[in-house]
Order: structure tokens, then sequence, then C-alpha cells
């Protein structure tokens, strides 16, 4: 009975390390904090942001929209934008993430990102989530915002520079 409990220990002591070990090498990945550099599609698949370096910050572009101009065949442009003198630019390009600071281990916050559809700025927080981000927006409280996940843009997704 003794030898059959040792055994039964033993091997799911075995099996528990082979699933816990993969997860390990994902946690060490997610230290990095490099790891939330490159593009990502957001939530509905529709825009690629990419996410850089900034001084001691990170920050965020649009570098692609899978519709960049609005249904009248007119370019979208940031004509929300509280400041008068931005309204003409084009949504592809515009620097939307500004700030972003890893508070610790997967976790992004002290950042903004602005929406350039209704022109307002909003507080932001990003989790790493394995392969994916979960980024949320919000005003003051994270309790009032959104989240949405986003995943890495498959290499040919266009740049704003290829798209007519």
């Amino acid at each position: 009975m003794i030898k059959f409990f040792l055994k039964t220990v033993l091997i799911g002591f075995a099996a528990a390390s082979l699933v816990v070990l993969p997860g390990a090498d994902t946690v060490r990945a997610n230290t990095d904090p490099s790891t939330i550099e490159g593009r990502w599609l957001t939530g509905k698949r529709k825009v690629a942001v990419s996410i850089f370096p900034c001084g001691d910050a990170y920050c965020g572009r649009i570098d692609w929209l899978a519709k960049p101009r609005y249904r009248g065949g007119e370019l979208k442009i940031d004509r929300e934008n509280p400041d008068p003198a931005l309204r003409e630019r084009p949504w592809c390009g515009i620097d939307i993430i500004s700030g972003l600071r890893r508070k610790k281990s997967g976790v992004w916050s002290s950042g903004q990102v602005y929406n350039p559809k209704d022109g307002n700025t909003y507080d932001l927080e990003i989790k790493e989530k394995g392969e994916s981000l979960k980024v949320r927006a919000y005003l003051g409280v994270k309790l009032l915002g959104k989240t949405e996940v986003w995943v890495r843009a498959p290499a040919d997704v266009p740049g704003c520079e290829e798209v007519s």
C-alpha cells in the first residue's frame, strides 16, 4: 500500500512538473520589458498599433487600418481632436499611446491612450496575458472603462504607407 501511495505521489509530481515548467518559461519571458513592443491588432482586429520605447516609457502609434476611409471615400482624419490644428491629420500614423510604464512583471500602467473616434484621452493599463495583451482604457477609475484583448499582428498586415 505504501509503495502504491509513493508511486502515485511521484507520478503525480512528475506530471505536475510537466504542466508547470512550460508556464515558468512563459512567466520569465513576460518579465522582459520589451515583450509589449511590436505590432498589435486591437480588439476587433480592424486597427494595428505599434508599441515602442520612447524615453523612459512606451508609446504607441496607429500603423494600419482595415478601413482607412469613410464610406464616401474620404480619408479618415482626426476631426474630433480638441486641438483644431490637428484635425486634418489622417488617423493612420497618429501617436495614440503615451507614458506607459512597467509597474510590475506583466503589468504596464500610468499611460494614456487617445481615441481619434471621439477625440478623448483615457487612462491606460495593459496586462500581458500569454501571447496577447489585455488593454483597459478608463477615466480615472478602472471600474469605469473598457477592456479589449489585443493580439500580435501577422507579418502580412501592411503599414500605413502601403494603404492607398
